[in-house]
């Protein structure tokens, strides 16, 4: 693997764990010490990494393929002067997902070249990998939207004062509440792993991407995205545990679409 492939991989890595760092930090008013300086050390590794691929690779490769990391380290390193010099400590919880994102794109719409050719048995395992938290994620987003289900309907039946119809053994709506809380987390986790090991899967095999499977990839990104908000929603906005089961119900429509309507369980989404 080239300096370049391996400074990126390094920096999707880093973004995306710094993400899920930060989104755990602001879970709270006061945002746990370690954790949050666990997401800027990861930040800013991930940023220097961008950086030095970009060193090694903007002479050789087009604008097309060092857009992704040329406006990654410019936004990187910005957020890291907000940080240092404003305290701004939570702009990473933004832009930490932001940079994730535009490497995912990058990694599967328009991967660098150059890529060493890595060993058959280790690509079948990375797409074992790939598939297996794919499919976890899917598992982990129907149990939240069976969840945002049963917490708008007992919400529903409470606000109505409807509580003859309330069975003996339904969970208490809090409980409801923090069961959708680990299902989104565990799911978004999942569903990170998946993007991440697919696009290390194309850099590190230089896989040729079709029209149509870029198509999957960037909706597969957007359905990534989108539990990103509602986790969001919920840590850092603060909304009602009503609506963010509103944005879960939402979101397993995109990823049902994504999974079943668009073939992703093929390697990498092929079908």
């Amino acid at each position: 693997m080239s300096i370049v492939h391996f400074t990126s991989n390094l920096g999707l890595l880093g973004y995306a764990i710094a993400s899920i760092l930060y989104l755990l930090a602001a879970q709270k008013t006061q945002p746990p010490a370690r954790t949050g300086k666990a997401a800027f050390g990861l930040f800013v590794v991930a940023t220097l990494a961008v950086s030095v691929g970009l060193g090694a690779v903007a002479r050789t490769a087009s604008l097309t393929e060092t857009a992704g990391l040329l406006l990654t380290s410019a936004i990187g390193w910005l957020a890291i002067g907000g940080h240092l010099q404003f305290g701004m400590r939570l702009i990473g919880a933004f832009v930490a997902p932001l940079a994730t994102l535009i490497l995912l794109i990058q990694a599967f719409v328009a991967p660098l070249k150059g890529a060493a050719p890595a060993s058959a048995e280790a690509g079948a395992a990375l797409v074992s990998i790939h598939v297996t938290m794919a499919i976890l994620g899917e598992a982990f987003a129907i149990i939240a939207c069976a969840v945002s289900v049963v917490y708008l309907w007992q919400q529903n039946l409470l606000k109505k004062k409807l509580l003859g119809q309330l069975g003996q053994d339904m969970p208490a709506i809090d409980r409801l509440a923090f069961l959708l809380r680990v299902s989104l987390w565990t799911g978004f986790i999942f569903i990170t792993l998946s993007l991440v090991t697919g696009a290390l899967y194309t850099q590190m095999y230089a896989a040729p991407i079709s029209l149509s499977l870029k198509a999957k990839v960037i909706w597969a990104a957007c359905v990534w995205a989108w539990y990103l908000a509602t986790l969001l929603a919920g840590s850092v906005f603060a909304r009602p545990s009503r609506r963010v089961a509103q944005m879960s119900l939402a979101g397993f429509v995109l990823i049902a679409v994504t999974y079943f309507g668009m073939g992703f369980f093929g390697p990498l989404g092929g079908g």
